[in-house]
């Protein structure tokens, strides 16, 4: 068991982030380290070199106020007990002559200068250089200075305690870098287990899911950051999942609800006829209506089909110029014997001309479906208006009538697929025509915006943009 979880852990995101922490929190502290290292033994380069720097000023002072004499015995007392094994001192006249220097028994291996008086003909700065002797573990640092005119004195100084030092602070800083790569890695993934805390949430909510848990959801905190703006995201895919699913079930029993009627008044059609003897016309009555119901259901399935394609975006339409206003007149025209035998007044107050751009074929049954439907619920007396305003850069147009109305539970209801309004289940339909319009009106870059009053009539209103884009 624990072989396979840590064979697992292998390929998780939680441990190459944790590598990655590690790997990269490693790389920056030794360079960070090395950077303080190199300063540190810069400073302190410099300061031993401004310390020889002071000692050749004081000695060149020393020369000033008590010659050769004061010189040497200075010399005596800074290198006397075990200063002579820290510091040395040698000091040359005008003609490159030694005057005087300190025991040199633990400084094997100077060499003699050459031409030292020569070197500071033009010049009187220091000169400082560093010295590996072979008997000595530690190098040297040295400085050539004028003391006096034609003078020059050396000065030696053991760097011992300098790499001492340093040598402890590179250690400590190999403590340190080893203390924080230990401490780099559970670090690294407690954080990486962290940041990953809502992905793996997302993961099991997702598994839970899969499994038929279609309720789950993901708990979102309040921190606001990109995890949480991830599981808001989630939640409202699961949210359209879920009622695209829910649709889905329901356009498929209402379906199958319509379908089943006229396919068994088909089949009963088809045993009449079968079983009975009955004359010609009687078997042609029949036959017609097996037509009819064929023709229903014929009807019922391109219809869904139309509203899936146009929901999917993949209509295509053959946009044109087309004239709001007699696309309207062709309509009412149509449907004015209907409103006529049920006693319906349909009055137009529309503008002279109003053209857009679109699918002539698909606008002229968005407008048939909506007044058919004013006509078909409108009551004897009453009446349907037509209105358009085109005053804005949407075009509004609104079919309005004075018949039944729509309460306001059903009307959030209205352009699902296959749903009918309780009072209206009376009237033939199969409840597809407003879900048809609402879609061919939404490929159009329009929408629908209904509303309605119980017993007081509704009022549908088609919303498109003045010009539609291809």
């Amino acid at each position: 068991m624990c072989l396979k979880t840590l064979r697992n852990l292998r390929h998780t995101l939680a441990l190459r982030l944790t590598l990655w922490y590690a790997g990269i929190f490693a790389v920056s502290s030794t360079l960070a380290f090395a950077l303080a290292y190199v300063l540190i033994a810069e400073v302190v380069r410099e300061q031993t070199d401004e310390d020889l720097r002071e000692d050749i000023q004081e000695y060149a002072a020393f020369m000033r106020l008590g010659g050769l004499d004061r010189v040497e015995t200075e010399m005596s007392v800074d290198s006397e007990g075990g200063e002579g094994h820290q510091v040395f001192f040698r000091l040359w006249g005008p003609d490159g002559r030694q005057l005087a220097a300190t025991d040199l028994s633990a400084w094997t291996g100077l060499s003699e200068p050459k031409g030292i008086s020569a070197r500071f003909a033009d010049t009187d700065e220091p000169i400082l250089e560093t010295l590996a002797l072979p008997r000595r573990e530690h190098k040297v640092r040295s400085i050539y200075g004028v003391i006096a005119p034609g003078m020059v004195l050396q000065i030696g100084e053991s760097l011992e305690n300098n790499e001492v030092f340093m040598a402890a602070t590179f250690r400590g800083f190999l403590i340190v870098l080893a203390t924080i790569v230990a401490f780099g890695g559970p670090i690294g993934w407690f954080m990486a287990r962290r940041a990953l805390r809502g992905v793996q949430a997302i993961t099991r909510t997702a598994t839970e899911i899969m499994h038929g848990n279609l309720d789950r959801r993901v708990a979102v905190r309040a921190q606001g950051d990109e995890l949480d703006t991830l599981a808001r995201t989630f939640n409202l895919m699961l949210d359209r999942i879920h009622a695209l699913i829910v649709g889905m079930r329901e356009m498929t029993d209402n379906l199958a609800h319509d379908l089943r009627s006229p396919l068994g008044r088909i089949r009963a059609s088809a045993e009449m006829i079968l079983t009975r003897n009955g004359s010609k016309a009687e078997a042609e009555a029949m036959v017609a209506a097996t037509a009819e119901e064929c023709d229903r259901l014929l009807e019922m399935i391109n219809t869904t089909l139309d509203i899936a394609e146009a929901e999917s975006g993949a209509a295509k339409l053959k946009l044109t110029e087309v004239d709001l206003v007699e696309l309207v007149g062709d309509a009412v025209e149509l449907f004015q014997p209907l409103a006529e035998d049920k006693q319906v007044t349909i009055a137009v107050d529309l503008p002279n001309a109003c053209r857009v751009r679109g699918d002539r074929q698909r606008l002229q049954r968005v407008v048939a479906n909506l007044l058919d439907n004013a006509v078909k619920y409108t009551p004897s007396d009453g009446r349907v208006t037509i209105k358009l305003d085109d005053r804005d850069e949407r075009l509004r147009l609104s079919i309005q009538d004075t018949g039944l109305g729509i309460s306001p539970d059903e009307t959030t209801r209205i352009f699902e697929r296959f749903y009918r309004c309780d009072r209206s289940r009376s009237e033939l339909g199969n409840g597809l025509g407003l879900s048809l319009a609402l879609a061919f009106v939404r490929v159009h870059g329009g929408d629908i915006a209904v509303d309605s009053t119980p017993e007081r009539g509704s009022t549908f209103t088609i919303m498109l943009p003045r010009l539609h884009a291809a």
